[in-house]
């Protein structure tokens, strides 16, 4: 049942503890998990290592997109927006991760490139979309 999954993932999360470990030992330079979501870790990131990001690629569960269609809601705000999932986002040498083990590498999706410039994009058809600071703000009042 997709309800009690999304509940489960929710409530029951799973930290990545072996693969941050194992992504330590390869080299990466950063890591953060996405619970506060991925626009906002990318953020994070981007201010602690004084880079850019350009996201080319979405790793959007089929589940979630049945998810979108029921309660129209934009797939694409809840996968930068949304939170909660706990997934690794981490920067790794592409060298370095070339040669990590197959089972570490399937383990991981590749969502875009480190760039120099400080801003954070979505590039899809060529077309780029400024992705907006939101998440989740620890320590403030609401």
């Amino acid at each position: 049942n997709l309800r009690n999954r999304f509940l489960k993932a929710v409530y029951m999360p799973k930290a990545k503890l072996s693969l941050g470990l194992n992504l330590k030992k390869l080299g990466a330079t950063s890591a953060i998990d996405s619970s506060d979501g991925l626009a906002w870790s990318l953020y994070e990131l981007s201010k602690a290592s004084k880079v850019g990001f350009v996201v080319d690629k979405l790793p959007i569960a089929r589940e979630v997109k049945v998810f979108a269609r029921i309660n129209r809601v934009d797939p694409f705000d809840l996968t930068f927006y949304g939170g909660e999932e706990y997934e690794l986002v981490f920067t790794l040498d592409p060298k370095k991760f070339k040669k990590a083990p197959k089972n570490l590498r399937d383990k991981v999706f590749v969502i875009g490139q480190v760039t120099d410039e400080k801003k954070i994009v979505y590039v899809e058809d060529g077309i780029e979309k400024r992705i907006m600071p939101k998440g989740w703000e620890h320590f403030v009042s609401r």
